[in-house]
């Protein structure tokens, strides 16, 4: 539940800087257009901040993205252990999809943002840490599909 929370919020903030950094609604350019600030809907209460080139804003907008996207994908590998039965199509597929996720598109993503912005280290960082992730879904993926296989044969015999 609290995945699926954050996955919301972070798509709200994609959706508040995108139509921020497109049309200027609750925009506010500071220190000399260097910057950025997104406020709060109808206010000027800045809500993020940032550096005012396109290679950083396009990074900012598909991190937030990406981020939301993480987190949906978090709470669905979540559901599955919730649910009565652990070993299921419904499971293998939602850690399939989560691993995937998370051996590929930080790699993309980094090679797209490295192609517009220069960004530090921390970025190697994130991306080894989810691959590390991927990996670690992957055999678990693995294992959920070997006890699905086992527990079809399981009801076949009985």
């Amino acid at each position: 539940m609290v995945s699926k929370v954050l996955a919301a919020g972070y798509f709200l903030s994609f959706l508040l800087s995108l139509i921020a950094l497109t049309t200027g609604w609750s925009l506010h350019i500071i220190d000399s257009g260097r910057r950025f600030e997104i406020c709060y809907p109808s206010t000027d209460m800045p809500f993020l901040l940032g550096e005012y080139n396109s290679g950083y804003m396009l990074m900012f907008l598909l991190l937030l993205g990406l981020y939301a996207l993480f987190f949906l994908l978090v709470g669905n590998v979540f559901s599955v252990f919730t649910k009565t039965k652990l070993f299921t199509a419904y499971g293998i597929r939602h850690l399939t999809v989560f691993y995937l996720g998370n051996l590929i598109l930080p790699g993309v993503a980094a090679v797209l943002i490295a192609v517009i912005y220069h960004v530090e280290s921390p970025l190697a960082i994130l991306v080894i840490l989810h691959m590390l992730l991927g990996v670690f879904s992957y055999f678990m993926a693995a294992i959920f599909r070997e006890g699905y296989h086992l527990q079809n044969e399981h009801d076949l015999i009985l």
